[in-house]
């Protein structure tokens, strides 16, 4: 408490304070929901109001805040007006809605229709078929759903986490540890390493602060943060996510300590803001506007169908696919369980199947492309040459210094433990020993430690300074020369010879190289650290301090980088085959940004560049001439808002996009999905950052250890955060969506065939050619032998680009290949007519007939699944899956038992066919399966496409 007594002036008495409880009780911060283009403003003027002042003003402007604390009376009213600090992400399971919309399913509304009109006009065994077929597709769909929403519960479920505040009591300012939740605006809170901010906070005092805020820009490095002692200039803008003073929600304490002022909690923090973004009204994604088009074209076929085949047969049976619920809702449920085996949950039913469609995957790059770990890239001389003595330097600086080690600290040392070959190799690790130590702070923005050398009197020392580029180079005077001239002792521990005639005068000329070597090496995407040194004669019980860190010979760079995560090179490339393109969108610098896309080859390395340029080769040149015209900025990007069509062209042609606040995210992710007349889309991000683009995309993806505002916001949860597992997600959809497609084309196409064929009978036939439960049960038959179609292959090429719902396609299939099946019809008819001589309605062999049709209809169907499952030869070139070939050779085996079953038979009225009639329908069979493939070859040929 003494530094927070020197920065603020005491109070009397807490009577003092209680005179402003009126004033405190009221927030200055108004708790109405806004409209998401001004939430980001209001957020900033709030915070400004804070931020942009010394923080000794701060409690002038609010006297019933105080620098030790709020009483225990204030803050409970505070607490009463505002309601407790609760996680915006957390959310209760709504299982009624979630039934509601297992229920409200467009298939299950046409099926239903159609059951009301069975129901209507007394066909009530098709009722009850069709009826059973909606309840069992929305209990499966129901039951999947919920069985991964409570898993996505149980993953986002908050954990209660303490907060140490300050309260001022009549003993004087007590610090102790509450609820996050019961923390109010008002309230100073201590924070130090690990220490997670509660709300949005603006620091009254600091020691060394840096705090992490990967979450919300995707920056990966930790970011220093200070008080603000002195008012902004009037020009100076305030900028709500690089600031100097403020640490919003949901971000942490990597090193240091120090208070912050909490300005902002619950509902009005700048995480709040983007969750009542996500509380709106989410898009259709490509998924769920194809299953509309083709609901329609379904409807409408039914309702130009239905009269007509229901005033000719008196039923509507035979062009109803009463399945297509079932096989969809199983389709997505085998995917579902297919995907929780490779550790993804599925929240969203048809997530996996609106994956399939995806053209486009923007990623996020920390921790999905990278492995969200700083590590050390290269060790180089102020030249650009590489050198290891940066790192061992840095080494001793790193592995002796006793304050809180950030990541970087953790990176060297993890660097030189971890290295092939041993750096140290003549000289013990222990030999070095700290004679002092001036810690890191965030305006020296250096950290120095004074060793003895190895094996000396401890008389001789070395102090050893690394820190950002410019502080070290102003602490500079010299340039170690890493060339040693035949007289330099190469006996020193490191090789390292500090004498005069082993360094250069720092001119600036030489710092102007150094500079210009750290530009290069920073746009090559690395974060560097720099190193220097000297001598110094070690007394006994000397201290150093900032003082001696003067007159220093600088010795390098260390280049640092998040590497790339090891299957994401591969994964990128897989994409690549399956057609889906990949977007880097990030709140990272472009620099580094562009590093990571290089490495994974999708955007020309810079050594590619110069061979194109070196041979002339415009293609290539024009490709990498520009690696800026393939990167974009926030910035940029705002400046060409006013440009619809400058703006279009820019989302189309970048590949990354870089410093992106979060609303530009979900505009970029809008744009893309506007683009090249409507594109399925995914992102993948695990921040806050990446929330709102999570939910606008066609399907958001996430990660467990997500933020919980992103796993709501997200459609699929990846236990293990891999770009590998997206690309089994990406094939687990086409095959569920290519499944799906080959019901509905197989079902259709027969059912219009099935229309012809019952006109062509109505106007010739004296009898039914089929009685209504004949026909019930025929169907049944096919649509149990397609249940299997959720397990079936599926050839390799249909798997290489992304697929869709299409209604033309489907209208096409169904219009151009339905009818082959009439003419076979007619044949069995003609059997009938002219071999069996049944041709009047009280003939007796009236059942013989209708048998006959009963199993060619059968046969044909369910032979021909073989044929249609596939644009290639069946059997030959393509084979069905196990579980097809035994549930269609099965339900055939059935289809010929069924006329001799007793009780069966009688109660269909089916009569056993005489031998014969097998020859006929297996010249029937093979001649069907002919004419189809013919027709599907012409039908490739014309359209460039099967399924």
């Amino acid at each position: 408490m003494p530094l927070l007594a020197k920065l603020f002036p005491s109070r009397s008495s807490l009577a003092n304070l209680e005179k402003h409880d009126s004033e405190s009780n009221k927030s200055p911060i108004p708790a109405q929901p806004v409209a998401t283009e001004e939430q980001e403003q209001l957020i900033s003027a709030t915070l400004s109001r804070f931020a942009q002042v010394p923080v000794s003003a701060i409690f002038v402007s609010e006297p019933g805040w105080n620098p030790r604390g709020l009483s225990d009376e204030q803050a409970a009213l505070i607490l009463k007006a505002h309601g407790p600090n609760t996680p915006v992400a957390e959310s209760s399971l709504s299982a009624l809605r979630m039934l509601w919309g297992a229920i409200i399913n467009p298939f299950n509304i046409l099926l239903t229709i159609l059951a009301i009109i069975s129901a209507a006009t007394e066909q009530i065994p098709t009722f009850v078929v069709m009826m059973a077929m909606v309840f069992a597709s929305t209990g499966l769909r129901y039951w999947q759903e919920l069985k991964s929403m409570i898993q996505a519960v149980n993953l986002i479920k908050s954990v209660t986490t303490n907060t140490r505040v300050l309260r001022y009591r009549s003993s004087g300012s007590e610090e102790l540890e509450i609820d996050q939740r019961n923390v109010v605006p008002g309230d100073v809170i201590a924070v130090t390493s690990g220490d997670v901010f509660p709300g949005d906070c603006v620091l009254i005092t600091a020691e060394a602060i840096t705090i992490t805020q990967a979450s919300l820009t995707g920056e990966m490095m930790p970011v220093e943060k200070t008080v603000r002692l002195a008012a902004t200039s009037p020009g100076e803008t305030f900028d709500l996510l690089h600031n100097v003073n403020v640490c919003l929600a949901g971000t942490s304490v990597v090193t240091g300590n120090g208070h912050a002022l909490v300005v902002s909690t619950g509902k009005d923090t700048y995480m709040a803001s983007i969750a009542r973004e996500l509380s709106k009204r989410r898009p259709e994604n490509a998924t769920q506007i194809g299953i509309r088009k083709v609901s329609y074209v379904l409807m409408t076929f039914m309702g130009v169908m239905a009269p007509i085949v229901f005033i000719v047969q008196g039923a509507v049976i035979g062009i109803t696919p009463e399945m297509l619920p079932m096989i969809v809702s199983s389709n997505l449920a085998l995917s579902a369980v297919r995907v929780a085996r490779k550790k993804v949950i599925v929240k969203r039913f048809d997530a996996i199947q609106t994956l399939g469609a995806v053209r486009i995957l923007c990623s996020d790059k920390t921790g999905t492309l990278t492995a969200d770990l700083v590590r050390i890239s290269l060790s180089t001389t102020g030249t650009g040459d590489l050198s290891q003595l940066p790192i061992e330097l840095a080494y001793i600086n790193s592995s002796l210094q006793t304050g809180s080690r950030s990541p970087i600290d953790h990176a060297i040392v993890d660097s030189v433990n971890q290295s092939e070959q041993d750096i140290f190799t003549d000289i013990p690790r222990d030999g070095w020993v700290k004679q002092g130590e001036v810690p890191f702070d965030s305006s020296r923005r250096l950290l120095s430690v004074l060793v003895s050398r190895p094996g000396g009197d401890g008389s001789e020392g070395l102090l050893i300074t690394k820190g950002a580029v410019e502080e070290v180079l102003d602490a500079c005077v010299s340039v170690y020369n890493h060339r040693p001239s035949p007289s330099s002792d190469t006996s020193e521990p490191l090789g390292l010879d500090m004498s005069p005639s082993a360094t250069l005068i720092l001119t600036a000329d030489e710092r102007r190289k150094i500079l210009d070597t750290a530009q290069r090496l920073n746009e090559e995407g690395l974060r560097l650290v720099a190193v220097a040194c000297r001598e110094q004669l070690i007394k006994p019980f000397m201290t150093i301090s900032c003082s001696d860190e003067s007159e220093l010979a600088f010795i390098g760079f260390i280049g640092l980088l998040d590497p790339l995560k090891p299957d994401a090179t591969q994964a990128i490339k897989d994409l690549a085959a399956l057609n889906v393109q990949v977007r880097i969108l990030t709140g990272d610098a472009p620099a580094v940004a562009a590093k990571v896309a290089r490495d994974l080859g999708l955007i020309p390395s810079r050594q590619h560049s110069l061979t194109a340029e070196n041979e002339k080769d415009v293609e290539a040149s024009a490709s990498s001439k520009g690696e800026e015209g393939l990167i974009l900025t926030g910035v940029q990007l705002a400046a060409l808002a006013d440009d619809q069509d400058a703006y279009n062209d820019a989302i189309d042609r970048c590949i990354i996009f870089a410093k992106l606040s979060p609303y530009q995210k979900l505009e970029v992710v809008k744009a893309l999905r506007a683009g090249d007349g409507g594109r399925a889309v995914a992102f993948l991000g695990d921040g806050v950052n990446d929330a709102l683009a999570i939910r606008g995309a066609d399907v958001g993806i996430s990660v467990d250890s997500g933020t919980d505002i992103a796993k709501e916001a997200a459609d699929v949860i990846l236990l293990e955060k891999s770009l590998a597992v997206v690309v089994d997600g990406v094939i687990e959809g086409r095959l569920t969506l290519l499944n799906t497609l080959k019901y509905i084309k197989m079902a259709t196409s027969s059912n219009f065939g099935n229309v012809f064929s019952v006109l062509v009978a109505s106007a010739w036939l004296p009898y039914q050619p089929m009685l209504p439960l004949q026909l019930l049960v025929q169907n049944l038959l096919y649509d149990f032998s397609q249940a299997s179609i959720p397990w079936d292959n599926v050839d390799p090429e249909y798997l290489v680009a992304p697929k869709t719902w299409g209604a033309k396609s489907i209208i096409r299939f169904m219009v151009c290949l339905g009818p082959f099946s009439s003419p076979f019809d007619i044949i069995t008819f003609s059997i009938n007519w002219f071999v069996y001589d049944i041709r009047t309605l009280d003939n007796p062999l009236v059942p013989l007939a209708q048998t006959h049709w009963f199993l060619e209809g059968s046969l044909t169907q369910l032979f021909i699944i073989h044929f249609l499952r596939t644009g290639k030869v069946p059997f030959i070139q393509s084979r069905a899956s196990v579980p097809v070939v035994l549930t269609t050779f099965g339900i055939a085996g059935i289809a010929i038992a069924i006329p001799y079953m007793p009780k069966v038979n009688t109660a269909l009225q089916l009569t056993p066919p005489e031998p014969i009639y097998y020859s006929y329908l297996l010249a029937m069979v093979v001649g069907y399966a002919l004419v189809v493939h013919v027709a599907k070859t012409i039908y490739q040929l014309a359209f460039k496409e099967w399924l």
